[in-house]
């Protein structure tokens, strides 16, 4: 038979508290860890509430800010104006939010639906402009690029037997490919034909930095690490 740790006085099978003074006999923590409510297990449940909570509050306040916006909107303007662009931004922003919040170990599904909520963005403001369109032209493209190099550079940073220098080269080229894009399609827009200037110049500037790196990493060994070569 068990012993109550407190008072001494020898206890039944499966009894939680002592009879005598009360005091619990350790079996229902002992039942509950082996249920699955390990330290790890329950500060891993603690952070997704407290997420979810973070998300449930940013949605509130995000819809309430809607809400006051469009009030104020339609009272001082007698029609909806600027709160349209107010509305539509708050809305993308807590589309950023809860993806980073409830998907923050998918980092590929966050570039997805960012990528996705940053198009619709812009495709509303463009309509909601007046002038010449420029979201397929400019927005579209631009948009496509960062994105899909931010999902690139993601994915070789997960496949990546060795993240070291060759993750910066990698960063370097993307970025002067984002470059490039964005001038074709402002030239485009703009006057029709395509003259690379400074996207080109950066090109040009980045690639030998990038080769260096490249050098650096799969040549020496300081380069095999970031942690290794910065001493973190």
């Amino acid at each position: 038979m068990a012993i109550c740790n407190n008072c001494g006085v020898e206890l039944e099978e499966g009894l939680v508290a002592c009879p005598l003074c009360g005091k619990s006999t350790g079996i229902e923590e002992e039942s509950n860890i082996s249920a699955g409510n390990s330290p790890s297990e329950i500060l891993t449940r603690y952070r997704k509430e407290n997420r979810r909570h973070l998300w449930e509050l940013t949605g509130i306040i995000a819809f309430s800010g809607i809400t006051a916006c469009t009030v104020i909107d339609l009272l001082a303007g007698k029609g909806l104006s600027w709160s349209l662009y107010t509305g539509i931004s708050l809305i993308c922003t807590w589309i950023f939010l809860t993806l980073i919040l409830l998907c923050s170990s998918r980092p590929l599904l966050i570039i997805g639906g960012m990528m996705s909520d940053m198009i619709l963005l812009l495709a509303v403001i463009d309509i909601l402009s007046p002038g010449k369109p420029w979201f397929l032209p400019v927005g579209l493209p631009v948009t496509l690029a960062v994105s899909g190099s931010a999902a690139a550079l993601t994915a070789l940073f997960r496949k990546a037997g060795i993240k070291g220098l060759n993750l910066i080269g990698a960063g370097f080229l993307f970025a002067a490919l984002i470059c490039i894009v964005t001038e074709i399609s402002l030239d485009l827009h703009t006057g029709g034909t395509v003259h690379l200037r400074w996207s080109a110049y950066t090109a040009v500037s980045v690639l030998p930095v990038s080769l260096i790196l490249f050098y650096y990493h799969y040549r020496l060994k300081k380069g095999n690490r970031l942690d290794s070569l910065f001493h973190i």
